[in-house]
Parts: structure tokens; C-alpha cells; sequence
């Protein structure tokens, strides 16, 4: 059956379109252009899909999802091959997956709301509605946020160590917005390797190539 994905450019739907690329899961894409995203958000139509007008949501079947960190689960443990998902996640149980969580819900929940007021008082708001203490305070905080990957990281080539996982998935979603901030050449020198290695990846290509 084909998963159905509702994809932003540059949203949290970025996580799942690689997610499914990654995973060599058969599904179509419906872009929502980047100039009507906003008022397609709020569409009768969408808020059917997903009831507070965000990205991503997905259909797989007559089921219905929303929230990007929960739809990578959902995906790796309904479609993945085995416990460990062909590799994408480490075994259930072990410390190892202990570590992958922790960076899984850390790429949203610990490093998104900061970078949500980064965005907000840098970028996306009108000028007059700008606080620029609440962007320079978010800017430290997201900073410290990237020092603790840094300090993940280490010498590793992955976050959760020698093999890409979907963790790696979520983190560098949030690199990734650094990226298009022109922020990320301020994050220390490992960072920088690590997010031009996850841009390498084919499915990566792939996606921006098809949606940015």
C-alpha cells in the first residue's frame, strides 16, 4: 500500500520524505508549493488531514498521522525490516537504543522549541514583530544545543556512532535549518563534517532533488 506524505519544503516533512527514501518505501508525495503552503495549511481540505494546519502528515491506508519524530517510529517498527529496521535503529533493549532515542527526541524536543524562536525573531516573523533579545537568546541556546551533538559526535562518523541510524535523521533536520540560516559555519568543525556527510547520502540527493 502507498504512503501518502504531505511535504513543505524546508518543514519537518524533510525527516520523513528522507526517512522513506531510506528506507526504499514505496510512496507519493503531494508538494505543497512553497508560495500557498501557508494558506493550504489552513484549507478546509488539510485540516481534515491534519487538524492543526502543520507538516508533516501521512496517510498509509485509512490511517492518518501526524508529528515527524512519532511518524519515523510508526514507519521503522511497521515497515522496517526486523527489530532493527535493516539497520536504521539499533536492537530495542540495549543501551545502544537507549543512546538512539535519546538523540531521536532530542533533534525535536530538546533542540526544536529554541530553534523555533530562532526562526521566528530572525526569520519568519514580520520585522515589527522582532524581539531581538528573544533572538539572541534562542541563538545561545541553540548553539549550546549543537555543543552537546558536537560532544555526541566526538570522532564518530554518526551520532549514535559507525552506522546511520534515523537518529542521524533527526538531528540533521536541525543542521539543516542552520544551513539555510547561514548559521551552520559557527558550529564546531565536527558538526560541520557530520551534516556535509548526511548530505552526501543518496537519499538525501534524492529527496532534495525532488522537493527540496
Amino acid at each position: 500500500m502507498t504512503i501518502t506524505l504531505y511535504h513543505a519544503a524546508y518543514s519537518r516533512s524533510f525527516r520523513i520524505a528522507w526517512l522513506l527514501e531510506e528506507m526504499g518505501l514505496e510512496h507519493e508525495l503531494k508538494i505543497v508549493p512553497q508560495a500557498t503552503f501557508r494558506q493550504f495549511a489552513r484549507s478546509e481540505e488539510y485540516r481534515k488531514i491534519s487538524p492543526t494546519g502543520k507538516y508533516p502528515a501521512i496517510q498509509d491506508g485509512d490511517f492518518t498521522m501526524v508529528e515527524s519524530t512519532a511518524i519515523m517510529e510508526y514507519l521503522l517498527s511497521r515497515y522496517g525490516d526486523g527489530p532493527t529496521a535493516g539497520g536504521l535503529k539499533p536492537e530495542p533493549g540495549t543501551h545502544d537504543y537507549g543512546r538512539y532515542l535519546q538523540w531521536v527526541e532530542y533533534g525535536e524536543a530538546g533542540m526544536g522549541p529554541y530553534m523555533n524562536m530562532l526562526l521566528a525573531h530572525a526569520l519568519i516573523l514580520p520585522e515589527k514583530h522582532r524581539i531581538p533579545a528573544i533572538a539572541e537568546w534562542a541563538q545561545k541556546e541553540v548553539y549550546s544545543c549543537v555543543d552537546f551533538i558536537s560532544d555526541g559526535l566526538g570522532d564518530k562518523p554518526f551520532i549514535c556512532g559507525e552506522r546511520f541510524t534515523a537518529a542521524d535523521i533527526s538531528i540533521g533536520y536541525m543542521l539543516l535549518l542552520l544551513k539555510i540560516m547561514g548559521r551552520l559555519d559557527a558550529t564546531p568543525e565536527n558538526v560541520q563534517a557530520y551534516f556535509d556527510r548526511l548530505r552526501g547520502r543518496e537519499a538525501w540527493k534524492t529527496v532534495s532533488a525532488k522537493a527540496g
